[in-house]
């Protein structure tokens, strides 16, 4: 079951860089080393405005998917495909899926919650979708969590997938079949400037996020004394980082007001 050519950091890279350069206000992510010090929030929190009002927060976690090739892979065995290339996404299972779940939950408060998984395999592949500027838009593809149902939470499970065909199924000894919402290459980008808000719904959506996310922690977990007195921002980005190994960031149209 090989791994596609490239790492999972080098794809993490080059998906984020893609989506900052072409797709956040400004080309700069608002990131959690921004809101570090009072200080620093002091002499930064105009950009900030400026960065979330009439954006989308957007938690991603990225992953990178094997590539399977030959006829004996269960999903061609099985009859669910006629042939390569099939990609599969790993799942954590942990904590009987613990992290899948707290996606689900943040997805069901009204997040724009996604998983991204590459979609391609060889070296050249990825240096021609970086080359021309379409790792975000082809080489990727993205699940909402509450898209995901796993049928148990005790068995080891994956999401099997084609590029652009608009079933997808979760697997661990029998599949099972779901209707893939961004089936298409890009297609979750217009959806995704359709949720658009305003700086002041934004914080008030994110303060529902630490909310959620802070009862997951134990009373003397070390992050809550990471994320004290920070901005709402801050604490959502640095929570979704360790609870979720989310990335947060603010998306709106490349020079977008």
């Amino acid at each position: 079951m090989p791994w596609p050519d490239f790492t999972e950091l080098t794809f993490g890279f080059a998906f984020l860089r893609e989506l900052e350069q072409n797709y956040v206000h400004g080309g700069k992510f608002p990131k959690a080393p921004d809101f570090i010090s009072q200080g620093a929030e002091a002499t930064k929190g105009y950009d900030v405005e400026v960065a979330i009002d009439g954006a989308t927060p957007l938690f991603l976690q990225l992953k990178r998917s094997y590539v399977l090739v030959r006829s004996s892979a269960s999903e061609i065995a099985y009859g669910l495909y006629a042939g390569p290339k099939i990609y599969r996404m790993n799942l954590h299972k942990s904590g009987k899926y613990r992290q899948h779940k707290a996606l689900q939950g943040l997805e069901a408060l009204g997040n724009a919650v996604f998983y991204v998984t590459s979609q391609i395999h060889t070296p050249k592949e990825f240096a021609d979708h970086y080359d021309k500027g379409t790792i975000v838009s082809r080489a990727s593809a993205m699940f909402a969590p509450n898209e995901i149902v796993l049928p148990d939470d005790t068995k080891e499970h994956h999401v099997s997938f084609k590029r652009n065909q608009a079933f997808g199924y979760v697997y661990s000894r029998e599949p099972h079949s779901f209707e893939r919402k961004f089936s298409e290459d890009g297609l979750w980008l217009p959806s995704l400037m359709e949720r658009r808000q305003s700086a002041k719904e934004n914080r008030k959506a994110l303060k529902e996020v630490v909310s959620f996310l802070t009862k997951k922690l134990y009373r003397r977990h070390p992050v809550r004394r990471m994320i004290a007195e920070r901005s709402v921002e801050a604490q959502a980005a640095i929570l979704s980082y360790f609870l979720l190994d989310a990335q947060l960031t603010f998306v709106k149209p490349k020079g977008g007001k």
